[in-house]
Order: C-alpha cells, then sequence, then structure tokens
C-alpha cells in the first residue's frame, strides 16, 4: 500500500504529465501514463519500503513533466509518421523532433529545402499557361534559371516546361518523403525501461 500523501504526489505528477504530453489521442496519453505509473511502483516495490525520499528520487530519475512530455509526444508521431505517406503528417512530425534532436533539426531542413523545391516546380508548371510569355526556363549572359521573368531572355523549354517541371515537382516531393521517413529510423525512443533504478 502506498501512502495517501505519496499516491497525491504521483497523481499530481501524471496530471502534470497529461498536460505537456500536447495533442495526442487520447488512448495514447492514457497508454503513456499507465506505462509511466506502472514503472514507477514497480521502481517503488524494488526498493523496499517506500519513504517520501524514495519517490523523490523515482520521480526525479523519471524526469521532469514539461522535459519529457514533449519526448513522448514526438515518439507518438514519429511512430505514426514512419508508416504514413502524408508530407504534413511527416514535417510536422521532422518539427517537433527538430525541438530535441540535432538530428532532428538536420532533417528538418532538408524537408524543408526537398519540399519548397518541389512546391516552386509545381508552381511553375501550373503558372506557365498563365503567364506564358514571362514563366520559363531562362537563358541569357546570367546563366540558366526557371521562374518568372520580365526581362527579355531565351525560353529553352516552350511548353516542355509544363511536363519538366511536374516530373521534377513529383522527383523533389516523392525522394524528400522517402528519405525523411527514413531519417525517422534515427528518432530516438524514450522508455522508462531505460531509466536507472534508484537504491
Amino acid at each position: 500500500m502506498i501512502a495517501h500523501d505519496m499516491q497525491t504526489r504521483i497523481d499530481s505528477y501524471l496530471m502534470n504529465l497529461r498536460r505537456c504530453i500536447g495533442e495526442l489521442p487520447p488512448e495514447e496519453v492514457n497508454d503513456i501514463l499507465r506505462e509511466i505509473r506502472g514503472h514507477i511502483l514497480e521502481r517503488a516495490e524494488a526498493g523496499g519500503e517506500l519513504t517520501n525520499e524514495k519517490l523523490v528520487a523515482i520521480l526525479k530519475a523519471l524526469g521532469k513533466p514539461e522535459d519529457i512530455g514533449p519526448l513522448y509526444q514526438a515518439e507518438a508521431m514519429v511512430a505514426r509518421a514512419r508508416s504514413s505517406f502524408s508530407p504534413t503528417l511527416i514535417l510536422r512530425t521532422v518539427v517537433r523532433w527538430a525541438m530535441v534532436s540535432v538530428v532532428g533539426f538536420i532533417a528538418f531542413i532538408v524537408g524543408i529545402t526537398g519540399y519548397s523545391a518541389g512546391l516552386a516546380f509545381l508552381g511553375c508548371a501550373i503558372l506557365k499557361p498563365i503567364f506564358p510569355d514571362r514563366m520559363g526556363a531562362w537563358t541569357d549572359a546570367g546563366g540558366f534559371s526557371i521562374g518568372f521573368r520580365d526581362a527579355p531572355s531565351t525560353d529553352v523549354l516552350g511548353w516542355w516546361l509544363i511536363p519538366v517541371c511536374l516530373l521534377a515537382s513529383a522527383i523533389f516531393l516523392v525522394v524528400t518523403t522517402r528519405f525523411l521517413r527514413w531519417m525517422l529510423k534515427f528518432a530516438v525512443r524514450r522508455r522508462t525501461t531505460s531509466i536507472p533504478a534508484v537504491a
């Protein structure tokens, strides 16, 4: 049996953690809280008689709710994104991962770059019929560029710009999505079983 004041401390810790986990489906939040509660009770039983000092040490080893809540949220999002082809979900997950990891930040930069390039090519393909004389693949003394231009230049692709840009857009979007899904395999998983026991 756990004394009432210690049970209150555990409940308070779990309530704070629930608040810090944020926007996850209720069943996932409940699973996380059950796991944490079970871990606390397991550590309490393993250490003999549970005192206030031991409980404080157990909760300290787990970490502050405001520190571990975002980690659990990121982990749950990573699990969903790994099996998804939705660029929106994957990029949102990478943004969350970037907040807790340097590798996540690198993945975020790659993702933003890849998706931006894909959308830029898509925009060129859409705007070509609207501005046929100003949107193109241009060559001049400054070199080669694709996009919107007012100055006189030579359009080397003409109407072929549309299929070329659509293909380039698809390649960038698909490759970026696959790359980010692969990178998410390296997202660090936080599990209470990895936390050292409290003497």
